[in-house]
């Protein structure tokens, strides 16, 4: 049953966005260039996500206990996010609602599946860090932290499904067993596949390209955050500090941009084109060279994460390691812009020369 969910949950993704692709204009659900921070050229339908989300559904009917609480909470907390996510785009609800959204989807997770950090390890070197009484508000801060990150990084083709893809891939390589949770992450995979080709047009797939949309991007993040504090948890198969190396992108990206917002005092949650993806995207004038090289990026420093665990580096090591990877990517995104924008003024200046 379940090879046979793994297939149900490909062929049903693919089946609904046949189905949406030609109704998307007809209820409005498009993508319109233009807007806040857009890049493409054409109205694009952003029904990526529902599709990962119905595919989802289909498999798990044949291969999950649909009955347990546990995973009508699970699916419930995903099924929230899809309509909202859904509805912000077609309607545009801002960042609020979609906040809200991601905080009780958390809580359905931590309080009615029991999926929380209990600790972090020893991340400092001074023993293990138990969270105690502060553990489901830490698990619910961490996972909306990282549903945004997911929901912030899918700017550019198969950026946020690709990072995702990656990650998933990792926990199941790692997985001492094949059980429910495992079964539910290939059913994902399984699923995001037929995105993935109409989205980067992949196998002689052309004239279908679609969105993930912010219900597929919040989808993934919570189908993601949620497998990575499970797989920390007592009996799993990493370390809390292996799930910040197999996230490193999308952490480091949405923190710099945070904060970056904040020091120019507006709101962390605004849109605009300061991230990793768009920068890469300028100076290689390609929005695919630029998925490659961070798409490679990430596996190396999941790689690195994979090795520290495989080795038994210590957590504190490890740890350190990704703090020191941070700052130096904060350093070098910082003198790499202002080199950018010195470039770009004097490019400028040339041209208006020559004219």
């Amino acid at each position: 049953m379940t090879i046979l969910g793994i297939v149900v949950a490909f062929l049903a993704s693919s089946i609904v966005l046949a189905v949406l692709y030609p109704l998307a204009p007809v209820i409005g659900l498009m993508d319109h260039p233009g807007e806040r921070r857009k890049v493409h050229s054409h109205a694009v339908p952003p029904i990526g996500g529902i599709a990962v989300f119905l595919g989802l559904v289909a498999g798990s009917l044949l291969s999950l206990p649909l009955i347990t609480p546990q995973h009508l909470f699970r699916m419930a907390g995903a099924a929230l996010l899809v309509v909202v996510g859904a509805f912000d785009d077609r309607f545009g609800l801002g960042p609020r609602s979609r906040f809200v959204a991601q905080v009780v989807a958390a809580l359905f997770l931590t309080l009615g599946c029991e999926v929380t950090l209990t600790s972090l390890g020893d991340l400092l070197g001074f023993g293990p860090i138990d969270l105690g009484v502060l553990s489901v508000p830490f698990t619910v801060f961490a996972m909306v932290g990282l549903i945004n990150a997911i929901n912030m990084i899918d700017g550019i083709d198969g950026l946020a499904g690709g990072l995702v893809l990656i990650a998933l891939g990792t926990l199941l390589l790692l997985a001492p067993e094949i059980g429910a949770i495992q079964i539910l992450l290939l059913m994902t995979i399984a699923a995001l596949v037929p995105y993935l080709i109409c989205n980067l047009e992949l196998f002689g797939v052309t004239g279908r390209k679609v969105f993930l949309g912010d219900a597929g991007s919040l989808l993934l993040g919570y189908i993601l955050v949620w497998a990575l504090v499970d797989a920390a948890g007592p009996a799993g198969s990493i370390d809390p500090v292996t799930a910040l190396w197999l996230v490193a992108i999308p952490l480091l990206d949405t923190l710099r941009i945070m904060a970056r917002r904040i020091m120019q005092g507006v709101s962390p949650f605004s849109a605009d084109a300061g991230h990793l993806h768009h920068f890469l995207s300028r100076v290689f004038g390609s929005a695919r060279k630029a998925l490659v090289l961070i798409l490679a990026a990430a596996i190396v420093l999941t790689g690195v994460g994979v090795f520290g665990l495989l080795t038994q580096i210590g957590q504190a090591v490890m740890f350190y390691a990704a703090l020191s990877v941070f700052v130096a990517y904060l350093l070098v995104a910082r003198n790499v812009r202002s080199l950018s924008d010195a470039l770009e003024q004097r490019s400028r200046s040339m041209v208006s020369e020559l004219t």
